[in-house]
């Protein structure tokens, strides 16, 4: 798997935006995160025409417009020495080479496509569709998969334009142009999931599968709506590059669907716990809200051991949801799941505070504040409490979580008369008074 770097940036860059190396040691392939060639821009006639792009002089040699290009950088000769390399030296199965890349490293996928015929797989463009200028080239049938975000500034997902003049196909004009190469039909329907935005990331991810190509081919699509120039689940490198989504890890999606596609096993948790896999290693990037493994087709069944853990003795696990049918028992928190390479797995385990009765009494912190268990302010916030908040689910776990946390903040409180002050003149009080003016209105 090759993984080029963008403009400015380096293969270690790369390396930990993607973290295609841990993937790697787990999936069982190798990574490669080569550096393009960091050319002083005096006295190079190419230095006019570079984008306004802090690092321009460090970018892969696409052609025209670039300082490699006017030194004559053999880029593609580069890749073609690597692979031999790596043939020569390991046992690489040469069905299986691969590229992708982020922004000007996707830009270079295309490129290699298109020179390198034969030699891939599979490419994986992210954060780039496809300049213009390659849409009279030809190339044989191939894997494409290209993650681009809808809110793009640096290379937008409609084309023709971004900062610093580049101009390129749109998105879907790219994947229109792949489509016709594999031999898909314009009439093809693809096949479409949705991840949805969520309360802690606004996002949308859309995958369009396109299949039926030749040779097996596919054509996918991530259009990652809200999405910047950024790589999915990757860190957020920068404040002026957009969002990053967390709904997908880009890697790890990459991976699976490049040829052989593989079966995915996914694991989410909600708020108050984890979940393992003991004897199993799972795979997240650092603004995943997932971790995955992945399973070769034709590989047999595989248990897979599931722990889930609450965060602490606040919470409890309450059950496994998704796709539940092979999960032995759903409603316990150790358990293992069957996964069958012939399609995905997405499961949930969630947490949730445990039920305790309140205490008979009033509020710790009030009761702290006033100095007594007998304040007639009391009565109106345990009122309110048995009134309101614990006819409720969502008010009875807030008092859950309130007896929890109060009890040494309260003995905070009582132990210092300036702050049992300003605790009982600032916050209680008040409260108390909106909560009487009130009365006929939350009572009712």
């Amino acid at each position: 798997m090759f993984s080029f770097h963008g403009l400015g940036s380096t293969g270690d860059q790369q390396r930990d935006l993607s973290r295609f190396d841990e993937l790697a040691e787990q999936e069982g392939f190798i990574a490669v995160f080569p550096d393009a060639t960091n050319l002083p821009r005096e006295g190079n006639p190419c230095n006019a025409t570079l984008p306004p792009l802090t690092g321009a002089e460090i970018q892969w040699n696409l052609g025209a417009g670039s300082l490699q290009y006017c030194a004559g950088v053999d880029d593609v000769g580069f890749v073609v020495d690597m692979v031999d390399w790596f043939t020569t030296h390991y046992a690489i199965n040469a069905s299986e080479i691969y590229s992708t890349g982020m922004s000007d490293g996707a830009l270079f996928s295309y490129l290699l496509a298109f020179n390198l015929t034969g030699t891939f797989a599979g490419i994986a463009p992210v954060c780039a569709p496809m300049p213009w200028g390659f849409a009279n080239l030809t190339a044989p049938p191939i894997t494409v998969i290209l993650m681009m975000g809808t809110s793009d500034p640096i290379l937008s997902y409609y084309g023709y334009g971004g900062t610093g003049g580049n101009v390129t196909l749109s998105a879907d004009e790219t994947i229109a142009f792949w489509c016709n190469i594999d031999g898909i039909s314009n009439s093809t329907v693809p096949v479409e999931t949705v991840w949805g935005a969520t309360s802690s990331d606004a996002t949308e991810v859309h995958r369009y599968i396109y299949s039926g190509g030749t040779n097996g081919t596919e054509v996918i699509l991530f259009k990652v709506v809200g999405g910047g120039h950024t790589w999915p689940g990757g860190v957020l490198y920068s404040p002026y590059v957009g969002a990053v989504t967390t709904h997908i890890d880009g890697s790890a999606y990459l991976w699976k669907h490049l040829p052989p596609q593989k079966s995915l096993l996914t694991i989410r948790t909600s708020i108050g716990g984890g979940a393992t896999t003991p004897g199993t290693t799972t795979f997240a990037n650092v603004n995943s809200d997932g971790r995955y493994v992945s399973f070769y087709p034709g590989s047999g069944s595989h248990v897979v051991n599931l722990v889930g853990t609450p965060l602490n003795d606040a919470f409890e696990f309450t059950n496994w949801t998704g796709d539940v049918s092979t999960i032995a028992n759903p409603n316990a928190a150790n358990t293992t799941i069957t996964i069958t390479p012939n399609g995905d797995y997405e499961i949930k385990a969630n947490f949730q505070l445990k039920s305790t009765p309140p205490p008979s009494g009033g509020c710790f912190i009030a009761t702290a504040a006033y100095g007594t268990p007998t304040a007639k302010q009391l009565d109106v916030l345990q009122a309110f409490r048995d009134d309101v908040l614990l006819k409720s689910a969502v008010g009875s776990r807030l008092v859950d979580f309130y007896y929890r946390v109060s009890p040494p903040i309260a003995n905070f409180i009582s132990e210092h008369n300036f702050v049992r002050t300003l605790v009982r003149e600032l916050l209680v009080d008040p409260i108390v008074r909106v909560l009487e003016a009130t009365g006929n209105m939350w009572r009712n």
